[in-house]
């Protein structure tokens, strides 16, 4: 960066491993050591988060281990919010005494409007699997990142991009595509060799337990720094077993989808019947169809009749228009069943990734019938497919088998 070089380094590492430490810490404290007339700006995906490393930076500056190292090198001992003839000193923005130096901390998708940054250290601008599978706050942090941040940096400016990688649009893949200056430095948690990265940190037999457990995408992307792509290829359908029997006595759940309209265009209305025992899924049923509210009715109260007072019936949260008519009457309707609203959360993907995770690991078995090929498909092809409400009923009722049996009897 000091030769103008204007560098970019993208730096990958799994989560828990020290890496905000080492980046978002140590390096800008020892930056300032070696050029304290540097500017520096720390941005993270929340303000609250910022703060607390640019407070983390400023205890390193003040440390006498430091003062030692880097003599001159110093900040105000004291808060200082005003720039009267102080150097300033808070828990957003602080100043290197006797230099041009400053320090600025930001959420992403803050203002950075007025700061000239030499330095730019993003530490994980997305939060949360929920955020880094939504393509709006993909693009919301990418138009960030062009619009805001780079309008700031310096003419021999340099950029660290540190984050857990999530997908392969993530900011960290589109910087890696749109720069070939860009450096990518990857620290899987498992190396080929078959190696735990910090094994005292974690051991080789924990990182198996998590890869266990969070199946092969969310492994892949923020253990391994290498994320695949989601368009397509998140079930593997045909690991699923076509039986021709289910074990008997099992506690059953039917997961519905409602279609926001009846246009002959529109989203299908969908249900899927499955039970979970003993780490093995059985769906025993699966249909998607077009109706009126009224239809939409009488379909679920006759799969409410024909699959028994003893399977929960599993409905969405905030229905759409013909939703919202079915719910009103499902009161009514469902006399001697027991059924549920679940909670809409987060965007398509997020929600099928638990289910998704068992299929692939081959841990569901179908009921052979007319709609396997059907079922088998959307699958397949989600979330490219015109019509993914069957991958949809099909992971709220398996995301509500946890809560089957608070639900309530209507009597």
């Amino acid at each position: 960066m000091m030769a103008g070089k204007r560098p970019i380094i993208v730096f990958g590492a799994p989560p828990q491993h020290g890496k905000s430490d080492m980046v978002s810490r140590y390096f800008p404290a020892y930056v300032f050591g070696r050029h304290p007339d540097l500017r520096i700006a720390g941005l993270s995906y929340a303000m609250s988060l910022a703060s607390s490393m640019n407070r983390d930076v400023q205890r390193i500056i003040m440390s006498p281990e430091y003062a030692r190292l880097f003599p001159d090198t110093a900040l105000n001992d004291r808060r200082v919010v005003s720039m009267d003839h102080m150097a300033k000193r808070n828990s957003e923005e602080f100043e290197v005494v006797g230099h041009r130096g400053s320090y600025v901390g930001q959420g992403v998708g803050g203002p950075l409007t007025g700061k000239r940054v030499d330095l730019g250290i993003i530490d994980d601008p997305i939060k949360n699997a929920q955020e880094a599978l939504s393509p709006t706050i993909k693009d919301s942090v990418w138009s960030w990142y062009t619009s805001t941040f780079l309008t700031r940096l310096s003419k021999n400016s340099g950029q660290v991009i540190m984050a857990t990688r999530w997908a392969v649009d993530d900011l960290s893949g589109r910087v890696k595509e749109r720069y070939d200056r860009a450096k990518s430095l990857v620290f899987k948690a498992i190396n080929d060799d078959g190696e735990a990265l910090v094994p005292d940190l974690h051991p080789l037999g924990k990182l198996l337990e998590t890869k266990e457990v969070l199946g092969e995408y969310f492994w892949s992307a923020m253990y391994q720094q290498s994320p695949v792509p989601t368009q397509g290829g998140m079930f593997k359908p045909d690991n699923i077993q076509i039986v021709d029997g289910i074990p008997s006595g099992l506690r059953f759940v039917r997961g519905w989808d409602f279609a926001a309209t009846v246009k002959k265009t529109s989203d299908y209305t969908a249900s899927v019947k499955l039970a979970v025992k003993d780490g093995i899924i059985y769906i025993a049923h699966a249909n998607q169809f077009r109706g009126t509210p009224d239809e939409v009715e009488r379909a679920i109260l006759h799969y409410a009749q024909a699959d028994g007072a003893d399977t929960l019936q599993s409905y969405p949260q905030d229905p759409g228009a013909a939703g919202v008519s079915v719910r009103s009457h499902l009161s009514r309707a469902l006399q001697g069943h027991r059924f549920t609203f679940s909670p809409e959360t987060g965007d398509k993907a997020v929600r099928a990734h638990p289910f998704a995770a068992q299929v692939n690991a081959g841990n569901v078995r179908a009921l052979r019938g007319e709609w396997n090929h059907e079922y088998l498909e959307n699958l397949r092809y989600f979330p490219n497919a015109n019509y993914n409400d069957l991958v949809d009923a099909s992971s709220r009722a398996y995301n509500d088998t946890v809560t089957a049996r608070n639900a309530p009897m209507i009597a």
